[in-house]
C-alpha cells in the first residue's frame, strides 16, 4: 500500500516545516528516504532569587479599657480615660437621701467632674437613672 508511506512523508514535511527547517519536496517522485538533523538549545539555566531577609516586628501591646455594660460610647473627652483617670478622687459623702448626682450637682462640681466620679467609682448602674450608660442625666440634664 502506498497510502501509509505517503501520510508518512506528509507527516514529517509537516513536522519539519513547523520547526522552521526548509524542506524540499519533488513532484512525482517516490519519497525518498531524508535525514533531519534538528538541534535544541542547550538546558535553560535555572538561578533561584536571591534569598532576601524579612525582617517583622515584634509584637506591641495594646492596652484596651474593659468595656463596661450599660456604658455608652462617647467621644466627650471627658470620658476619655486619660483624663478622669488624672482627676482627683471626690469622696462622695450620702446626706439626706441625695443620690451621688445630686450630692455632686449641689455642691457645684462640673458634668465632666460628675463623669469623673462615676467612672472611679466602677460605672454603677444606678448613677443612670434613665438606664442609657450616661450619669446624672437627671441632675445635669442630657450631656452627650
Amino acid at each position: 500500500m502506498r497510502i501509509l508511506p505517503a501520510s508518512a512523508a506528509i507527516s514529517a514535511v509537516l513536522a519539519l516545516a513547523a520547526c522552521g527547517l526548509p524542506v524540499r519536496t519533488v513532484a512525482a517522485q517516490a519519497p525518498a528516504p531524508s535525514t533531519a538533523t534538528v538541534t535544541a538549545s542547550s538546558t535553560p539555566t535555572v538561578t533561584a532569587p536571591v534569598p532576601q531577609t524579612v525582617v517583622v516586628p515584634a509584637p506591641q501591646t495594646v492596652y484596651v479599657q474593659p468595656k463596661n455594660p450599660g456604658v455608652a460610647a462617647t467621644s466627650q473627652w471627658y470620658a476619655q480615660p486619660s483624663w478622669y483617670n488624672a482627676q482627683p478622687w471626690i469622696s462622695i459623702t450620702n446626706s439626706g437621701g441625695q443620690t451621688p448626682c445630686q450630692w455632686l450637682y449641689a455642691r457645684g462640681y462640673t458634668y465632666a467632674q460628675a463623669y469623673a466620679a462615676w467612672a472611679q467609682n466602677g460605672y454603677p448602674a444606678s448613677w443612670s437613672a434613665t438606664g442609657d450608660g450616661y450619669p446624672c442625666q437627671k441632675s445635669y440634664g442630657m450631656q452627650h
